[in-house]
C-alpha cells in the first residue's frame, strides 16, 4: 500500500528527529554559533556606547586642552598646535542598524581616524587590497563568517549520503515500493526538513547578536533572516544533488567537502585574485617610496612653502623665517597635496575591487552572506571610503580653524577654543 504524500512530510519530519548524528550536528553548530552571536553582540554594544560618550569625551578634552593655553605668543602657538594633532580631531566611523554583523571590520579598517595639522596621509595604516573577507586579519571570524563556515558542513552531513544511506542500510527497495509517485516526493520532504531545521536553527543562534545590540531593528534582522534562508538553501539542494549520484555514502562525503572547500575558499580566493588584477591596488612599496618623496620635497622647500602660504593669507602677518610649528604646518599641507592622487587611486580601486566582488559573489553563497552582513553593519568598503571623505571633509575645517593661529605664532584663544570644530553625529547612509 502506497503513502498519500502528505504523509511523506510526516515520516521524514519523523525520521529526522529520530536520527542521533542529526541531533548532535544541531547541537554543536547552534552552541557554537550562540557563543559567537553573544561575542559580537557585546562587542556591537560596546562601540555604540563609546559613541555615546564621544560627546562627552570630547568636551572633557577641549576644557583640559583650554587649561595648556597659554597668552598669546610663540609658546601658545606651540599649544595650539599640539592641540591640532592631537585625540580633539578623532572621528568615528558611522555605522548602521545591523552592526553586529559586521563589527570584525572594525578591527581590521582604519575606524578611528583623526583630524591633524600632520599629514593623516604619511601616519595612518594603509587600507591595501581586499582580503577575504571569510578571514579577518585578526581575530576570530565574524558571526556571518561562522554561519558561512559551519552551516554547509552540517548541511552537507546531513543531505549528502541521504539516497546512499537507504541504499546500502537496505530500505531503499521499500521506499521505492511504498511510493507511488516515485522518489522525488521523498527526497523533497527529507531535503525540506533539513532546510527548515538548519535555517530555524541558525537564526535562533544568530538572532541574539541582533538582540544585545541596541541600534538593531527589525527590518534589518528580517533581512538577515532571509539572507539566511537564501545562503541555506543551496547547500541542502546541493547536498540533495550528491546523494543522487550513483557510488557509496563515502563517496558522496569526500565529494561535498571537495564542494564545500572549493566554494568557501578556492572561489573567494579566485574572485580576489581576479579583482586585484582588473583594478590593482597600488603596492606598499610604491605608497613607501612616494612617502618619502614627498616629505623631502617638502623638506627642502620647507621656507618657500611657508612663504607661498603667507602670500595666500595677506590677512596673516607673515612670519619668515618659518620655524617649528609653522614650517611643520605647511610641510603636511604640502605632503597631502602630493599623496593625495595616490588615496584617491586607492579609494577607486578599493570600490572598484568591491564592486567586481559583489557582483560574482553568487558564485560563493558564503562569500555572498558575508558582503550582506557588512552591508547591513555599514562596515563595507562603500562605506568606509564614504567615511574617509567625512575625515578630509572634516579636516579641511579642522586646519582652516587652527592654522592661521599658529602660523601667526600666537596661538589660540579660550574664546576662540570654543568655537573649534568637531565632528558632528552623521548617520551612515
Amino acid at each position: 500500500m502506497s503513502w498519500p504524500r502528505r504523509h511523506h512530510w510526516q515520516a521524514e519530519g519523523l525520521r529526522l528527529r529520530r536520527q542521533p548524528l542529526a541531533w548532535m550536528a544541531f547541537s554543536a553548530l547552534f552552541l557554537v554559533l550562540l557563543a559567537s552571536a553573544i561575542a559580537v553582540g557585546l562587542d556591537a554594544r560596546a562601540w555604540r556606547a563609546a559613541a555615546a560618550q564621544d560627546a562627552a569625551v570630547f568636551t572633557a578634552q577641549r576644557a583640559q586642552a583650554a587649561q595648556r593655553l597659554q597668552p598669546p605668543g610663540p609658546a601658545n602657538a606651540i599649544a595650539t598646535y599640539q592641540l591640532g594633532r592631537g585625540e580633539l580631531g578623532g572621528t568615528r566611523m558611522p555605522v548602521r542598524a545591523g552592526l553586529a554583523l559586521g563589527v570584525q571590520r572594525l578591527d581590521v579598517l582604519p575606524a578611528r581616524l583623526k583630524a591633524s595639522l600632520d599629514s593623516r596621509h604619511v601616519d595612518a595604516r594603509d587600507q591595501g587590497p581586499l582580503r577575504n573577507p571569510l578571514l579577518t586579519e585578526s581575530g576570530l571570524p565574524g558571526l556571518p563568517a561562522m554561519v558561512a563556515l559551519l552551516v554547509p558542513l552540517v548541511a552537507l552531513l546531513l543531505c549528502a549520503g541521504w539516497l546512499q544511506e537507504e541504499r546500502e542500510q537496505g530500505r531503499l527497495g521499500l521506499l521505492r515500493v511504498q511510493s507511488t509517485h516515485g522518489m522525488a516526493p521523498l527526497l523533497i520532504a527529507a531535503l525540506g526538513w533539513r532546510l527548515l531545521g538548519l535555517w530555524a536553527l541558525t537564526a535562533a543562534a544568530t538572532l541574539p547578536a541582533l538582540a544585545l545590540d541596541p541600534g538593531a531593528s527589525l527590518p534589518v534582522a528580517m533581512q538577515w533572516l532571509g539572507a539566511l534562508a537564501a545562503f541555506c538553501a543551496p547547500w541542502v539542494l546541493l547536498g540533495g544533488l550528491l546523494s543522487c549520484l550513483p557510488g557509496s555514502g563515502a563517496t558522496a562525503m569526500l565529494a561535498a567537502l571537495g564542494l564545500w572547500l572549493a566554494l568557501t575558499f578556492a572561489v573567494p580566493a579566485g574572485l580576489l585574485l581576479l579583482a586585484e588584477q582588473q583594478a590593482p591596488t597600488p603596492s606598499r612599496l610604491q605608497s613607501i617610496v612616494a612617502i618619502r618623496a614627498a616629505q623631502h620635497d617638502s623638506e627642502d622647500r620647507e621656507q618657500a612653502l611657508a612663504q607661498a602660504w603667507y602670500a595666500a593669507h595677506p590677512e596673516i602677518a607673515a612670519q619668515l623665517p618659518a620655524v617649528w610649528p609653522a614650517s611643520f604646518a605647511v610641510r603636511a599641507l604640502d605632503q597631502d597635496l602630493a599623496l593625495e592622487p595616490l588615496s584617491v587611486e586607492r579609494a577607486e580601486s578599493r570600490i572598484a575591487q568591491a564592486e567586481l566582488l559583489s557582483r560574482w559573489s553568487w558564485l560563493s553563497p558564503g562569500l555572498a552572506l558575508v558582503l550582506i552582513g557588512e552591508v547591513l553593519a555599514g562596515t563595507d568598503v562603500h562605506s568606509h571610503v564614504r567615511y574617509l571623505a567625512q575625515v578630509e571633509a572634516f579636516e579641511q575645517r579642522w586646519r582652516d580653524f587652527l592654522l592661521p593661529a599658529v602660523m601667526a605664532r600666537q596661538g589660540l584663544s579660550a574664546a576662540q577654543l570654543a568655537a573649534l570644530p568637531r565632528p558632528g553625529p552623521v548617520a551612515a547612509p
